[in-house]
């Protein structure tokens, strides 16, 4: 017989962090939540019988008894949803809300970038017009939702061309809508998909012996806005099998989206 003591401490978790028992390493998965945050400590001891007559892995045992916790403590702060921060540039003139355990990345050329510190490849940007080529009055100046989608979607796919051999994009237009904020202000919103496919052996004769598979499978959401003759681009970047798991978290960030008036 093997016993098995899972203790949690006070603090935070991120969805791929993994808990270790101290005797013999064993890995827990925490599961799928965006942000998993608690206040209290807990132990769930088990016990593992060895051999055949163990019919259900460790690690399942120990998600259904995490499982069977939350679901027995609907109040605790386990269940409680991703904590968002404000940030506010008074010099541009814009703002937004984002997970509270994103980074900030400087140097990454757009005016503002964030990114998950787990997750790599989603994160958060914000582009701006230059104040000397752009005079927009509105973003109805893009032309409906539709043709902004269009625009986006080719921006997209101009900045990830790639001079590699074998390399293939695939893409479309998942959605475009408009809306107007609690500011009085008119966005639009623009989601597509991008798929990119790579040769394994680019470099075979033989076209059977240049199987495409693919590297990876992302959302782009995009929020659009004009003040000060300027138009702002609110940019998130996600893999689409996260998308699934934080589309709520993720569209909260885009309703707090804001352009504001720059006074000199």
């Amino acid at each position: 017989m093997a016993s098995v003591l899972v203790q949690i401490q006070p603090g935070f978790l991120h969805k791929q962090q993994l808990l270790k028992t101290p005797s013999n390493q064993l890995t827990v998965s925490v599961g799928s939540f965006s942000r998993i945050e608690y206040s209290r400590s807990f132990s769930v001891s088990c016990k593992l019988q060895n051999n055949k007559d163990f019919a259900v892995g460790r690690r399942e045992a120990i998600k259904l008894i995490l499982s069977t916790y939350i679901l027995s403590h609907p109040n605790s702060s386990f269940a409680q949803s991703v904590a968002f921060k404000e940030y506010i540039d008074t010099f541009d003139g814009y703002s937004f809300n984002y997970p509270l355990n994103w980074i900030q990345v400087r140097g990454a050329g757009a005016d503002i970038f964030f990114r998950d510190p787990f997750v790599l490849d989603e994160n958060l940007s914000v582009e701006i017009s230059s104040p000397s080529s752009s005079r927009y009055k509105s973003v109805q100046d893009l032309g409906p939702p539709e043709e902004a989608g269009k625009k986006v979607l080719r921006q997209y796919l101009t900045e990830f061309m790639s001079t590699r051999l074998g390399v293939r994009r695939e893409s479309k237009i998942l959605s475009t809508s408009s809306r107007t904020a609690d500011d009085g202000k008119l966005y639009y919103q623009v989601e597509v998909n991008i798929k990119s496919f790579a040769n394994n052996n680019e470099l075979a004769v033989m076209p059977q012996d240049r199987i495409a598979r693919l590297e990876w499978n992302r959302r782009y959401l995009s929020v659009l806005g004009v003040e000060n003759n300027r138009l702002y681009e609110l940019r998130l970047q996600t893999p689409e099998k996260v998308f699934e798991e934080e589309e709520g978290d993720l569209r909260q960030v885009m309703d707090s989206f804001r352009v504001n008036k720059v006074t000199d």
